[in-house]
C-alpha cells in the first residue's frame, strides 16, 4: 500500500521553502546581473521595490530604507545592474525574491577600479596636496558649469543675496556626455585668462555616469594648472569625483560653493557695526581710565614741584612766624605786666616818694637819724626834703610820751 504524503499547510510549506533557501550558502551573498522593470519606491517607508530579469526569467526584489539610504546611483526602469544581496522567501506571498544591499550599473566594478588607479596616480604626482586659501572678498567669480542648469541659477541666487557687488561671469560648458571632458577643458583655458578672483566648476546631482567627466584626467589637470584658486561644486554631498580632490576646496552642492565663495555682506555690516560698537565702549573706558590717571599724576606732580614746594615752606614759615609773634606778644605783655609790678612795688618803696608826700630825712654827718637821742643840742644837722636840703642846728630836742 503506498506511503500518504504528509500534509501541510500553505504557511508550512513557505516556512520550509525559506528554511532550504537559508541553509543554502551560495543564496547568503549573491550578485544578480539583469534588467530593472517594475521600479517602484516607496516614499513613506523609504524602500525600494523592483524586478530584476533578464531574457530567461525574473525575479522580485525590495531594498530596505538602511540599505537605500547609501545608494550612490538613481535606479531606473531599463537600467542594466548588478544587485548584491541575499535570497529570501517572502512567506506571506509565498514567492522568493532578493533582498538587495546594493545596486550598481553593470560595468561600474571596472570604472571604480579606474577611478582608483586615476586617483592614486595623480595622488602620488601632487595634485590632491596642494589647497590655496580662498579669497575673502573677490571681486570677480567665474563659473563654469551648464548655462541652462539649476546649478548656475543656485549660485546665481545665493552669490546676488549674499554679496550682490560681485561680478559673476559665465563661461558655459557641457556637463555630461562623451565631450563633456574637453568642453569643461576647453572653458578652465578661457577662465584663467580673466581677471577673475575664484573659479567655481560643477553641476547639479546625477548618476556615476552623468557625473563621469569630472573624472576624466585632463579635466583633473586643467584644474589644477589653474593659477585662479577653485571651488568645486558637482553632483550632491555624496558624490566624490576626481576632479573634487584636485579643487582647492570641495563644496558637497553648488548652493553650498556660493555660500563658501563670498561673505554674507549683511552678517558682515551687523558683526562690524556690533565690533565698532564694542570698540567705542572700550575706548570710552580706557580714556576715563586714563584722565583718572592723568588727574592723579598731576596732583602728585604739582604736590612735587619745586613752586609747590616753595609754596607749602612759605605757608610753614607763615604758620611759625604767626606763632612766634603770638608766643613773643604774650610773653612781652606777661613782662610788661611783671615790670609795671614791679615798678609799683619800687616806686612804694621809694624814699623820694615818701618826701613827696611832704616827709623829710635828717642826717648828721652823713648818716640818716633814726630816733632824737641821737642829737645834742648844738649838733649841726642836714634836713633832707623832696626838692633840696636845709642846713640846721639843733637847740632842744624833744621825745615823744
Amino acid at each position: 500500500m503506498p506511503i500518504k504524503p504528509m500534509t501541510v499547510t500553505v504557511g508550512q510549506l513557505s516556512a520550509k521553502i525559506l528554511s532550504m533557501i537559508r541553509g543554502e550558502k551560495t543564496f547568503g551573498d549573491i550578485c544578480v546581473k539583469g534588467e530593472i522593470s517594475n521600479y517602484s519606491p516607496n516614499a513613506k517607508s523609504g524602500h525600494i521595490y523592483f524586478t530584476l530579469k533578464d531574457e530567461r526569467a525574473a525575479i522580485r526584489c525590495v531594498m530596505f530604507r538602511s540599505s537605500a539610504a547609501y545608494l550612490k546611483m538613481k535606479p531606473e526602469d531599463g537600467m542594466s545592474v548588478i544587485v548584491r544581496g541575499n535570497v529570501s522567501c517572502y512567506e506571506a506571498g509565498g514567492y522568493y525574491q532578493i533582498i538587495a544591499a546594493d545596486i550598481q550599473e553593470e560595468g561600474a566594478g571596472a570604472q571604480a577600479a579606474e577611478f582608483e588607479k586615476l586617483k592614486a596616480k595623480l595622488e602620488a604626482e601632487g595634485l590632491f596636496a596642494r589647497k590655496r586659501p580662498l579669497p575673502e572678498m573677490p571681486a570677480k567669480i567665474c563659473v563654469i558649469t551648464s548655462e541652462s542648469g539649476a546649478a548656475l541659477q543656485d549660485i546665481l541666487n545665493i552669490i546676488g543675496r549674499r554679496c550682490p557687488q560681485v561680478k559673476i561671469l559665465l563661461i558655459p560648458a557641457m556637463m555630461q556626455g562623451v565631450t563633456a571632458p574637453d568642453s569643461i577643458v576647453s572653458a578652465f583655458g578661457k577662465a584663467v585668462k580673466t581677471d577673475a578672483d575664484l573659479i567655481i566648476f560643477g553641476r547639479g546631482g546625477g548618476s556615476a555616469e552623468d557625473l563621469s567627466a569630472f573624472n576624466a584626467e585632463r579635466v583633473a589637470r586643467a584644474v589644477f594648472a589653474s593659477p585662479i584658486p577653485t571651488i568645486s561644486a558637482v553632483g550632491h554631498e555624496i558624490d566624490f569625483t576626481i576632479a573634487d580632490f584636485v579643487a582647492d576646496m570641495r563644496a558637497p552642492t553648488p548652493s553650498a560653493a556660493a555660500e563658501l565663495a563670498v561673505p554674507d555682506m549683511r552678517a558682515l555690516v551687523e558683526t562690524l557695526e556690533a565690533k565698532r560698537r564694542s570698540i567705542g565702549i572700550s575706548l570710552h573706558r580706557i580714556i576715563d581710565s586714563k584722565t583718572v590717571a592723568v588727574k592723579l599724576a598731576g596732583s602728585e606732580i604739582r604736590a612735587k614741584s619745586p613752586v609747590q614746594r616753595l609754596k607749602n615752606d612759605e605757608q610753614k614759615l607763615l604758620t611759625v612766624t604767626e606763632k612766634i609773634h603770638s608766643r613773643m606778644t604774650a610773653l612781652i605783655d606777661t613782662r610788661e605786666r611783671s615790670f609795671a609790678h614791679t615798678a609799683a612795688v619800687i616806686e612804694a618803696l621809694n624814699p623820694l616818694a615818701v618826701l613827696m608826700r611832704g616827709y623829710s630825712i635828717t642826717y648828721r654827718d652823713g648818716k640818716a637819724l633814726m630816733s632824737a637821742e641821737e642829737v645834742r643840742q648844738g649838733d649841726r644837722i642836714k634836713i633832707k626834703l623832696s626838692d633840696g636840703a636845709v642846713n640846721a642846728v639843733v637847740e632842744s630836742t624833744e621825745k615823744d610820751s
